[in-house]
């Protein structure tokens, strides 16, 4: 698929990952607008391409408003979701599933309504079992449930994932489903309350916390995928391999918590005291991405990015930017 002059639309565009992705598409040539609440996203995130972009601040949780943005677009993308970490995810299951559900149905089947041909559905490598294999092959996403402090939030985006499945079989649409791995990067969100591993750490080091207190044991390893490498990845899995089949974007590169609290602190110079909580959850053990499907859907791509280059680019937006906190 060429991007050149193709109608575009982004939802949840201005958020972390959204922001990445406009921005290579606006490369691309393609005419793009961007739906976004903004209750997670920054319209500052887009400031380098929104002279080139249409933007539209609106709720995807009403359904009239689904209809009339998908309204004569060649494709949609959706990266609406509500997003939070493991903190506020263990206490809000209910939340988590209504709100990630009804955000894929809605902005769904108003693309099926106006007859978009293609459909990019945004799922999590949270779907897999506590227990998955690692490296995770996408065939582990059909297995047991979904691991229990993400428990909500992960049934949600399996059932995004099967109604992309099932309106790709019923009604011919080309449907993309694209699995991220524990993404991070520049415009992350950095609130304490519902921000991810990384961004919690950078923000415990640099704001000064002694003792910095860290969920879990500290040996639960994770494949970190820079965010412009998940980006490049969401684009290529939708311009490559629209089947209705999911694809992990990440891989195999695991490094755990403790070890990336300790480069955190020696690329920073700071030296705090460490306490790991081992009484508050931890997690999958390990996570990281089989991407033998990915490599063979994008002709050979996969994440670039070292997790030196990208800490130091992530810490220097964070020095640069703590005042949007």
């Amino acid at each position: 698929m060429n991007w050149q002059g193709k109608k575009i639309l982004v939802t949840g565009g201005a958020g972390f990952i959204g922001s990445h992705l406009v921005e290579l598409l606006v490369e691309d040539g393609a005419d793009v607008t961007v739906v976004d609440n903004l209750e997670r996203g920054r319209l500052d995130n887009l400031r380098a391409v929104i002279k080139d972009i249409t933007f539209i601040q609106k709720d995807l949780r009403d359904f009239a408003v689904c209809k009339e943005v998908t309204r004569g677009m060649d494709v949609v993308m959706n990266l609406a979701a509500k997003v939070a970490g493991i903190h506020y995810n263990r206490y809000h299951h209910g939340d988590m599933f209504t709100s990630n559900i009804l955000l894929s149905t809605n902005v769904l089947e108003a693309a099926r309504i106006n007859d978009v041909a293609r459909f990019t559905v945004v799922s999590t490598a949270c779907i897999y079992p506590h227990d998955a294999i690692v490296p995770t092959p996408e065939s582990e996403g059909e297995r047991g449930t979904p691991e229990p402090t993400n428990e909500g939030y992960g049934w949600a985006k399996r059932m995004a994932e099967k109604q992309g499945q099932y309106y790709a079989e019923e009604y011919g649409m080309e449907v993309a489903i694209a699995r991220p791995f524990n993404a991070y990067g520049p415009r992350d969100c950095f609130d304490e309350a519902t921000s991810h591993v990384m961004p919690a750490l950078i923000k415990k080091v640099l704001d000064g916390d002694d003792p910095v207190i860290v969920w879990g044991s500290g040996n639960q390893s994770r494949a970190f995928v820079h965010v412009k490498d998940f980006a490049m990845g969401l684009k290529l899995v939708t311009e490559k391999y629209p089947i209705a089949v999911p694809v992990n974007i990440g891989h195999d590169h695991e490094v755990t918590i403790k070890e990336l609290l300790q480069t955190i602190t020696r690329m920073t110079g700071q030296n705090p005291r460490v306490v790991y909580d081992v009484s508050m959850p931890e997690g999958y053990p390990r996570r990281a991405a089989d991407i033998t499907r990915l490599r063979a859907a994008t002709g050979g791509w996969e994440p670039a990015i070292s997790l030196e280059e990208g800490l130091a680019e992530t810490i220097e937006w964070y020095l640069t930017n703590k005042e949007l906190e």
